[in-house]
């Protein structure tokens, strides 16, 4: 996976953040996955497929960038729905 361009900068604690550097979901490893779940589940209850949800993409986007869980949570709705989709597609993609 590769670094992931927002369309609209998001400023955290100072920081402006103009892309994502999502490489380390390969990394991840199955405890890790599942801790992510569990995290997600948490948070939001149970969901069907919890890797569609924005709450595990937040969860799995801030495991591999090292950054804060909030700052997702400011990206610009846009962004929101195409970081979903893309870390939720690593996870479901049949290679």
């Amino acid at each position: 996976m590769e670094i992931f361009e927002l369309k609209r900068p998001v400023t955290f604690e100072g920081h402006k953040f103009e892309q994502l550097d999502l490489s380390g979901l390969e990394d991840l490893t199955g405890e890790e996955y599942a801790t992510l779940l569990k995290e997600a589940e948490r948070i939001d209850g149970a969901d069907m497929v919890p890797e569609k949800s924005l709450t595990f993409a937040f969860l799995a986007a801030a495991k591999v960038t090292g950054q804060p869980f909030d700052l997702f949570k400011g990206m610009g709705a846009k962004d929101a729905a195409r970081l979903r989709y893309k870390i939720g597609s690593f996870f479901l993609a049949e290679d």
